[in-house]
C-alpha cells in the first residue's frame, strides 16, 4: 500500500478508535526485524518503546533507501510501519523533501499522539534521514 491509499482509508475511518485499530493493522503487515538487527546502535534513542530502524542501499537501486524497522507494542509498530511507508525505497532527495509535519497534521497525527510518542516519531524520523545521507554519500 502506498501512503496516499493508506491517507484515504484513513480519512474514510469515523474515529479515532477505528484510525488506531487500522494503524495497529498496518504494524501486523511490517516484516519483522532479524534479530541479530536489534543492536544498540540500531535502536531509536529518545522513544520510550523499543524501536529499532537500520537501512542502506536498496539492493535493486543503490540510489534508493531500503528500510528495515520494528517497534514493540502494536500501536508504535504500527506508527513505525507508517514511517517505513512513507520513506521506503525514496532517493535521499526524496527523504530529505518529505514534509512530516504535514502528513502528521493531514493524518491528525499532530493532535492524537502522546507528546512522548510524538518525540519517538521525530527520532525515528531523524535516524531514517541519518540513513538517506549515509546512502546518498556512498551511492
Amino acid at each position: 500500500m502506498d501512503i496516499e491509499t493508506f491517507v484515504a482509508n484513513f480519512e474514510f475511518l469515523g474515529d479515532w478508535d477505528q484510525r488506531y485499530a487500522y494503524i495497529t493493522e498496518l504494524g501486523t503487515r511490517l516484516p519483522h526485524m532479524d534479530e541479530a538487527l536489534k543492536t544498540e546502535p540500531n535502536r531509536v534513542q529518545g522513544c520510550m518503546s523499543k524501536v529499532w530502524v537500520t537501512g542502506g542501499p536498496h539492493p535493486n537501486d543503490p540510489h534508493r533507501v531500503h528500510l528495515l524497522a520494528e517497534g514493540e507494542g502494536p500501536i508504535v509498530q504500527g506508527l513505525v510501519a507508517l514511517l517505513v511507508m512513507i520513506y521506503q525505497d525514496k532517493t535521499p532527495d526524496e527523504i530529505a523533501a518529505i514534509d512530516i509535519d504535514e502528513m502528521f497534521v493531514r493524518l491528525g497525527l499532530d493532535e492524537h499522539l502522546s507528546p512522548n510518542r510524538h518525540i519517538g516519531m521525530y527520532a525515528m524520523v531523524r535516524m531514517i534521514q541519518d540513513i538517506a545521507q549515509k546512502v546518498a554519500t556512498t551511492g
